[in-house]
């Protein structure tokens, strides 16, 4: 019950934060009309903790989470983490004799689906910015065979779910869950490859998709031509488009240099620490994690501070003026792809 609880509470903490990091989180598709059948749900993955974080938060399915192994090295991180759902997988950068544990954890898996519960995974095996499903693994296929064979009459479905980000690395910037059509498991009893190839062909049709091929100009011509990026699909001619209206960018521009200047504090601390990060594709994941622990403490000073040199009104406008300047941050674009767009 208390880990029941504790979850739920940590869920709803979550969804706020995520609430003001993100000017907008739509879902669209169905997952209400599963919810009482065992679910393998598989999503792409480009931006390391916050793609979990999202479905966990938006989709109300409750998973269980497949995490690398590596992060559950330490003993005491490895008991906080379990109780938070999470399940380590090993690959063979974990080392090659590390891959037979993973028995353990697909058995877990297996034993969750049975009894009607959920699983979330994310079969490309490692992350990355690039608008593009990457080739999957077919490790989620030996759970899917594994529950199968242990419960002939399970029910059980895979959801896709494509995670679409307008700038993965930037808050204040829109993002959308689009749902797939559920796939049914029986029908790909034992046929790996079929089923593997079906889920690849669903996660592309719910997410940007452009090759490697020309990708740097695929993805200029889409930004220039003003379409969402979020609700862009495959590799359609968008040169005909109707270009940006003007003004869109300073006034984006604007708000965004009102957030600066009165969070600046905290975007000095994470100046600091940008340069220790190596891989680009954490950042987004970094600063909200560093805004949940830093904005609550900065907000929690300047209420103090406004309090004791003025009044108690004053200070509670001047913390809804911080909330809300947080709410109307904006960012239209990713590091790399903001310098394709100036070209």
């Amino acid at each position: 019950m208390w880990q029941h609880l504790f979850n739920d509470s940590l869920n709803r903490c979550v969804k706020i934060a995520l609430w003001f990091y993100f000017s907008e989180i739509k879902v669209r598709g169905d997952w209400k009309a599963y919810q009482n059948k065992p679910i393998l749900i598989i999503a792409n993955h480009q931006n390391a903790l916050l793609d979990p974080l999202l479905i966990a938060t938006q989709i109300g399915l409750k998973p269980y989470f497949l995490a690398r192994a590596s992060v559950f090295k330490n003993p005491v991180i490895a008991k906080v983490l379990s109780f938070i759902r999470m399940v380590p997988v090993y690959r063979i950068r974990d080392g090659f004799g590390s891959i037979s544990r993973n028995k353990s954890s697909f058995s877990f898996c297996e034993s969750v689906l049975i009894n009607g519960g959920k699983i979330l995974l994310f079969p490309e095996g490692n992350h990355s910015l690039k608008r593009r499903v990457r080739p999957l693994s077919k490790g989620f296929t030996r759970i899917v065979n594994g529950a199968l064979h242990l419960d002939q009459n399970i029910d059980l479905i895979i959801l896709p779910v494509g995670i679409n980000y307008q700038a993965h690395q930037k808050s204040g910037s829109r993002v959308l869950l689009d749902i797939g059509e559920p796939i049914s498991a029986k029908e790909y009893k034992d046929r790996n490859k079929a089923l593997v190839k079906k889920v690849e062909e669903a996660l592309k049709n719910l997410t940007l998709h452009l090759p490697e091929a020309n990708y740097d100009e695929s993805v200029t011509n889409i930004l220039k031509s003003g379409s969402d990026i979020t609700l862009s699909r495959g590799e359609m001619d968008y040169s005909e488009l109707t270009r940006k209206k003007k003004g869109q960018k300073s006034y984006s521009s604007l708000r965004n240099k009102v957030f600066i200047v009165s969070h600046l504090p905290i975007l000095l601390i994470w100046k600091s620490i940008q340069p220790k990060i190596t891989d680009p594709v954490f950042y987004g994941t970094v600063k909200f994690c560093l805004g949940l622990v830093l904005i609550p403490l900065y907000y929690l000073l300047a209420f103090g501070l406004l309090y004791h040199f003025w009044t108690i009104e004053i200070a509670l406008s001047g913390i809804l003026m911080l909330l809300s300047i947080l709410k109307i941050n904006r960012n239209n674009y990713n590091h790399h792809e903001w310098q394709l767009f100036r070209k």
